[in-house]
């Protein structure tokens, strides 16, 4: 079989966790899943809701964001 190469999608940058959000310390997820380790936010799980809002998790600190489409 002759296969084509892969398509090279470009990535961008859509939006990113504001330092106020960001936090680096240990937490009880890090302590079970990375013990003696300090965790940075790290977000996961990206879902969109209908009105375009895309909520993701920040699994050390158990947080959800909700991230709108909308600028203002």
């Amino acid at each position: 079989m002759d296969f084509k190469p892969p398509q090279i999608i470009e990535s961008r940058v859509l939006t990113r966790l504001p330092d106020e959000f960001r936090r680096k310390r240990a937490s009880e997820w890090g302590d079970a899943n990375k013990p003696g380790h300090e965790l940075d936010s790290f977000l996961e799980g990206p879902s969109f809701d209908r009105e375009g809002n895309l909520y993701v998790t920040d699994i050390p600190f158990g947080r959800i964001f909700r991230i709108s489409p909308s600028l203002d």
